[in-house]
Formats: C-alpha cells, structure tokens, sequence
C-alpha cells in the first residue's frame, strides 16, 4: 500500500470516523520511535517479526490497544503517540471539533493494520511527509476555534475606580456627603439585585420619609439590610449618633451597616457590640475588585442615577459622567 493510497483512505474514512486521521499519524511517530521506518519489512506481519505484538498489559488484563515488545524486552504502546497527536490538533491548532477520543481510537487500530503496512515499506522521507500531508487536510477540513485576540477588548473595571480615585468631597453646588453615599447606595444595588434599594437624598431625614437608614434593601415589606453613610474617619464618639439606627435594625432583625471612608478600632468595637458591620471604603473596594465587568457597569450606572435623578444635582452628574467617559473611553 503505497503513501497516496492511505492518504486517499485517511481522507475517506474521515467523514464516518475522525480519529482515524489521528491514528494515522500516531502510527508515523510510532513507528518512528520504534525506527522501524526503512528498515526493509515488506509487510505489517514482517513488523510483527522484529517487533511482537503484546497480548497484555503489566496489569495482566486483555491489551486493546497496540502494544509491541521492543529488542531489550521493555515495551511501547500506541496510546502515547496518539495522545500527543489529539493535543496537536485539539489545542495547539484549536480544532475543537476533533473528537477527544483517545482510549475509543486507539481500540480501533486493527482496522487499519495495512496502514502500517504501507508506512514500513515505504521511503523514510514519504512517511514523514505523509504526516504532514494528513494534518494538512485536518486542518483544512476542521474549522479552527481559536480566538481571535485583537477583537477582544479588557473591560474597565468602572465602578472599582470609581471608589479608589474619584473625589468624594463636595464641589461647590453639591450637597455635602451626597458623593459618597450615592457611592454605598450604589454598591447595595449591583450587590443585592434580588432586594429593593432605596435611597435618599442626603438631609432628607430618613424617618420622616419611613425610611431606617440612608439606605433601605426591602424583600417585600420586611427591611434585609439598611445602611449609614459617613464620609469621614469614624471615631468611637461617633457610634453614640446610630443609637436609633442600631435599636430599629435590632427589632426588625435586619442587617445594619456602617460605611465609612475610615474607621477607628475602637469604633468598629463599639459597632460589633451594637449588632452592626463597619465597612470602610478600602474594604467595600476590595469586594468590587472581585466583581465582574457587568456587575461593575451595574454600580457605575446606578451611582449615575443617584446623582441625576435622587440628588438632581448637575454638578455631581457631569463629575461622575466625566469620570465614567474617562475610564472606559471605548
């Protein structure tokens, strides 16, 4: 059987069994590591004679795949040689469509011992090319899955930034402590999706509007978490101002939370004693770093809608416009 012709039957048998491609170049490189190429066998049979065939595995089971005794008594098998062949095509040349089959294929060998036949009487520099030839026609005839990288872009992570460098203090015309807690307003929403958030305007007086903290996350008619706002270090003398908040947050046994820019030891102490979670700004960014591109965009995009529609306040709309167009300029 000449190179041409099991070229002509790799490409025939491709369409009803894949792997049939790959077990024909696992034989070349087996065979070549064997160099049993061109050394004069005429015959499948005449191979078997330098090389038999082992019925076994050193387990002791039944070998179902292509085993043969070498001239020093060890022993090669096919699976290998096939393995590196399915990675080849797989991952280094990405066609995903070729079946991951090894253990299936490399059972298969006896339908095409006259391949192996071909391949040692052939010229060393035939099979070789041979090789070459059948995964030429694989990867003309598989479509590659590889991505394409240069229209892949790294989305911003928006609302990230926006925590660790966007400027919290009051401009002129803005409400002061309206930038950040819109900020923790909009961390509740693109982390808690399932609760309704509510948020007002800062001064607005959260008990006289029915609300409990700066910031209320209802499931229904029952208060889940609620927050306080503070732009500032948090001191321990401070904790004396939440005494109502942490009494509401205690009966309706919800969760309570404290975010500040900073916060003292001694205040998170007395916070922990009241039954509420101190959060700083730093911590409240280590948790958006995980978040994902959509999750960020969600933040971001809520922290704009605080601004122009809670505050309606041009003045911190067009500061966090600016800073959302400046750190996802695409």
């Amino acid at each position: 059987m000449t190179v041409d012709e099991i070229l002509n039957e790799v490409r025939s048998e491709f369409s009803r069994r894949k792997f049939a491609a790959g077990l024909a170049m696992a034989f070349i490189d087996f065979l070549t590591s064997l160099n049993a190429l061109g050394q004069g066998f005429t015959s499948y049979e005449r191979f078997l004679t330098a090389f038999p065939r082992e019925a076994k595995t050193r387990s002791g089971a039944l070998a179902n795949t292509l085993i043969v005794q070498l001239p020093d008594g060890t022993t090669k098998s096919i699976r290998p040689f096939y393995n590196g062949i399915e990675q080849l095509i797989r991952a280094t040349h990405h066609r995903l469509d070729f079946p991951s089959a090894a253990p299936h294929a490399t059972q298969a060998w006896p339908d095409y011992t006259r391949w192996i036949g071909g391949m040692v009487s052939a010229e060393v520099a035939d099979v070789i090319a041979l090789r070459d030839r059948i995964l030429a026609f694989v990867l003309e005839s598989l479509p590659s899955h590889e991505l394409d990288e240069s229209a892949m872009t790294k989305e911003a992570p928006v609302f990230l930034l926006l925590l660790r460098q966007f400027d919290f203090c009051a401009r002129r015309g803005e409400p002061t402590g309206a930038a950040f807690q819109g900020a923790v307003f909009a961390y509740l929403r693109a982390d808690a999706p399932h609760l309704q958030v509510e948020v007002r305007k800062v001064r607005t007086g959260s008990k006289r509007v029915g609300g409990i903290g700066d910031i209320d996350a209802w499931d229904g008619d029952r208060l889940i978490l609620s927050a306080e706002a503070k732009h500032l270090c948090f001191r321990a003398a401070d904790v004396a101002d939440l005494e109502g908040f942490a009494n509401e947050i205690a009966r309706r046994k919800a969760i309570g939370l404290v975010v500040a820019d900073s916060l003292e030891d001694a205040a998170r102490s007395s916070l922990k004693d009241k039954g509420l979670i101190a959060l700083s700004r730093d911590e409240m960014s280590d948790v958006v770093a995980l978040w994902d591109p959509m999750k960020q965009r969600i933040a971001a995009q809520s922290y704009l809608y605080y601004a122009s529609h809670v505050e309606q306040n041009a003045v911190l709309t067009a500061r966090v416009k600016d800073f959302i167009a400046s750190v996802t300029p695409q």
